[in-house]
């Protein structure tokens, strides 16, 4: 047994959790434990414990005339829902199989845990789910039957989707031999409750492989490339519905992602999705989302818009995954995955798996551009270019340009970039001061060419009108004038004044010869 602890001396939070498993220890121990025991114990939570602590009683309790399974699964009664196994947990809940007593049928049961229920954020999450999904009615999206709180438990009832999520079949291609073979079918009997009587229903083991998924490896035939093709297809044609209705997803990874026993794609978990009119959907710098998927404006928590172009991005880095069965983007920690999605271009995907085919990897890199304005526009985009691949016809992604190349080459090189942008202000700077000293020296040098014509010119001028051209001032001022002529370096002005004079030299040569 647990000795008291003082509400002064930890967080409600982290007292709640020791309150709640050393209730559910004593439970399982078979004890039954009073619930105002605990009220007198910590009578600052009593309103609390007095609607939680009995919902833990009523989920350990199996149900009427049944004994518990020996393997110990959560079982009870929950509202109108029979909770018959648990199928998944994660971050934002738990998920049980359960059967809804009232109409006899089998359904997905998504619990939030006790301890979030203190956690405001936790709880509006939940409920933003519920919410997002509730009001979706598509093909792909997995329809919500029910919403409802039972003893303090918050819980949502939503269609059982038998099969696997990509996630899983991702794992089962990377495994040796690319996966484990099929386990037996198993029957699943509703409970009888009153005058409803439900079936015997047959349902596919969890681990059956969905029709299309290969089961060795990263295959080369065209059959798995279009299957992956479907599925994008099916997926993008879900969000593209949700955008339209003012929802962005934010969290659409492979987890995220199922396949029932049809091969049918259906999109789940709108536990981070926001509408247009939430104020909630500008970030505030909080990171949100499974990193690796996460589109490079999320991670970087910018504070601007976070708008349906991420889902597409989100989508692109998924399908990456499927079809080279490597993430897009890895890292050791949470500050080099980030600073990879953000600056780093992936691999393409033909240089991971050379039988991708060039369109559909045309299609994914364009889905996954690091700038939003260079991704798809729309969801539906992509989902028409997926269709035209599935169709032989040409898609509408190109490769990146020449100047796009150059940002991206850029971006992922901004060190490299940083030096020689410094390199080149050194160069620019030593260039100039180069420039500077040339144009000085020119200056210097017509300065001194013009002062030697000028004094040539006035030893010319007596000696020509003295007429003696072949007196040896005239000769040797003639010779200098015509030196630094030559040398262009003199002006315009009193180069024309130097030709004259040496013009008339010539001329009184001429008179003189004779």
């Amino acid at each position: 047994m647990n000795t008291t602890a003082s509400p002064e001396n930890a967080s409600v939070e982290a007292l709640l959790s020791q309150i709640t498993d050393e209730f559910l220890e004593r439970l399982d121990a078979g004890e039954q434990p009073d619930i105002e025991d605990y009220v007198q114990r910590y009578p600052a939570l009593a309103d609390f414990l007095r609607q939680v602590l009995p919902a833990l009683t009523v989920l350990r309790q199996p149900p009427s005339g049944e004994e518990p399974p020996a393997d110990g699964p959560i079982s009870g009664v929950l509202g109108d829902f029979r909770i018959v196994r648990e199928v998944g947990r994660g971050g934002m809940g738990v998920v049980y199989e359960a059967e809804q007593i009232s109409l006899g049928r089998r359904v997905a049961l998504k619990v939030l845990p006790f301890a979030a229920t203190m956690d405001a954020r936790q709880l509006q999450r939940f409920h933003n789910e519920a919410r997002a999904a509730a009001g979706l009615h598509q093909e792909h999206i997995v329809p919500v039957h029910a919403v409802g709180c039972e003893r303090g438990i918050h819980f949502y009832a939503m269609q059982f989707i038998d099969g696997r999520t990509l996630a899983e079949l991702i794992e089962q291609q990377r495994a040796p031999g690319g996966g484990a073979a099929s386990e037996p079918t198993e029957a699943y009997t509703p409970h009888q409750t009153g005058d409803v009587t439900a079936e015997t229903v047959e349902v596919r083991a969890e681990r059956t492989p969905p029709p299309g998924m290969a089961t060795s490896g990263p295959v080369g035939d065209g059959a798995y490339f279009r299957r992956v093709a479907e599925w994008g297809e099916q997926a993008a044609e879900a969000l593209e519905y949700a955008h339209s209705v003012g929802i962005v997803h934010r969290d659409v990874k492979p987890a995220n992602l199922m396949v029932d026993s049809q091969g049918k794609l259906w999109v789940t978990d709108f536990g981070l999705a926001r509408t247009a009119g939430d104020s909630g959907l500008t970030m505030t710098g909080d990171l949100l989302g499974t990193l690796r998927y996460m589109s490079p404006e999320q991670a970087l928590a910018k504070h601007g818009l976070v708008d349906h172009r991420t889902d597409v991005y989100s989508l692109g880095v998924t399908l990456y995954e499927l079809l080279t069965l490597q993430p897009a983007v890895d890292g050791k920690d949470r500050q080099e995955i980030l600073k990879r999605i953000a600056f780093e271009e992936p691999a393409a995907p033909r240089s991971l798996n050379r039988a991708v085919p060039t369109e559909l990897e045309t299609i994914v890199l364009k889905a996954m551009a690091k700038e939003p304005a260079e991704r798809y526009a729309t969801a539906k985009e992509l989902a028409d270019d997926l269709r035209r691949f599935l169709d032989d016809k040409p898609v509408l992604a190109r490769r990146p340009s020449l100047m796009q190349r150059a940002r991206r080459w850029a971006r992922r090189n901004r060190s490299l970039v940083g030096s020689l942008a410094a390199g080149l202000l050194l160069a620019a700077v030593a260039l100039g001061g180069s420039v500077g000293w040339a144009v000085r020296d020119r200056a210097a040098r017509q300065d001194e060419a013009e002062r030697r014509v000028s004094e040539a010119l006035a030893e010319m001028e007596p000696a020509l009108r003295a007429g003696n051209p072949y007196a040896p001032d005239l000769v040797r001022a003639a010779r200098q004038a015509e030196s630094h002529l030559a040398s262009n370096l003199v002006g315009a002005e009193l180069r024309e004044r130097a030709e004259q004079l040496l013009a008339d030299l010539a001329m009184l040569e001429e008179l003189e010869l004779i």
